[in-house]
């Protein structure tokens, strides 16, 4: 089984979604704290929308696996694009993202391995909280091979994975 993660970024929403079918994406899980973008095409329901079109599962966890922790007086460390150990540490002790990844591990895990997907913002996984989220589920599932799909807007031809995080 394979998790993929991917950061929209500034891409076209058709070379997203072109860029997670090229992949035999099945299900887009959104670990984004708010499911919106100054993209506005990468807003919630659009995004759904384009998805669904596509024949792509959607489903929204950010409620629970959001990188943007709750606690005020951990909170003030979050910036958008910059990852931060203590607030990943922090968000990995809360009882929302353990039930997050419980139910990210049963979605993996649906009709033999679905093909999966997590998606940020963040262009770079190394940089973006979705990378702790799936070295989590891979400890859930077991044999779960995780991958990051790096987007070049300026060259769509060559968008595609580039990194393997595991």
């Amino acid at each position: 089984m394979i998790l993929y993660t991917a950061g929209h970024s500034t891409l076209d929403l058709g070379d997203f979604v072109a860029l997670l079918a090229r992949h035999d994406v099945e299900l887009v899980v959104d670990v984004r704290s708010k499911p919106r973008s100054r993209l506005a095409h990468f807003d919630q329901i659009p995004l759904e929308e384009a998805l669904q079109e596509a024949g792509i599962r959607y489903r929204f966890l950010g409620d629970r696996l959001g990188g943007m922790p709750r606690d005020p007086g951990v909170a003030a460390r979050w910036r958008q694009g910059r990852l931060d150990d203590v607030v990943v540490a922090h968000l990995r002790t809360t009882d929302e993202w353990q039930e997050g990844l419980a139910e990210l591990a049963t979605l993996i895990a649906a009709r033999g391995g679905t093909t999966c997907c997590l998606i940020c913002s963040e262009a770079d996984a190394n940089e973006c909280h979705r990378k702790a989220v799936a070295l989590d589920a891979a400890q859930l599932v077991p044999g779960l091979e995780i991958r990051h799909m790096a987007a070049n807007r300026r060259a769509p031809a060559e968008v595609g994975v580039q990194e393997v995080l595991l």
